[in-house]
């Protein structure tokens, strides 16, 4: 009995050193950490390059407002989304019409636009409520987010 106690204290007091030598040989870098609103029909860019392959994580709370969309994707794919026309985006690192998300990827070398969306153009769309007399409120979202790559 008292060896099993040594043996689980051993395995207890190893496996905790062994993750803090893992955050040492690979620590988790923050690209982006804020809290902001998107007015209604604006989207948020936000460009990172990462240089080898890298577990990238993307978290993301509607703090209040219409639900949005969040994409990932090339610098080409953003011109087209710009533009409000057909786009690809990475499925992995995006979640559209979503209020919440939490994404952890392992990704490939390169650049890469995320974009936090409060537009028409991708599939959640802030609502329309104006008429002939009334005008259209901003609907703006109010949202936090954090990327980071190890």
């Amino acid at each position: 009995m008292r060896s099993l106690a040594i043996l689980l204290a051993t395995v207890m007091l190893t496996s905790g050193c062994l993750s803090s030598v893992e955050d040492t040989i690979s620590p988790e870098k923050e690209l982006f950490d804020d809290t902001i609103f998107i007015d209604e029909d604006e989207h948020m860019k936000l460009t990172w390059t990462i240089d080898g392959v890298r577990t990238i994580r993307i978290n993301l709370d509607l703090l209040e407002g219409p639900n949005i969309d969040l994409y990932t994707m090339s610098e080409t794919n953003y011109e087209s989304y710009k533009e409000c026309e057909a786009f690809n985006y990475i499925v992995e690192l995006s979640d559209p019409d979503t209020s919440s998300v939490n994404i952890e990827v392992n990704t490939d070398a390169g650049t890469y636009v995320t974009v936090i969306d409060n537009t028409d153009c991708g599939e959640a769309q802030p609502p329309d409520q104006g008429g002939l007399i009334t005008q259209d409120e901003n609907d703006r979202a109010r949202v936090q987010y954090r990327i980071t790559a190890q």
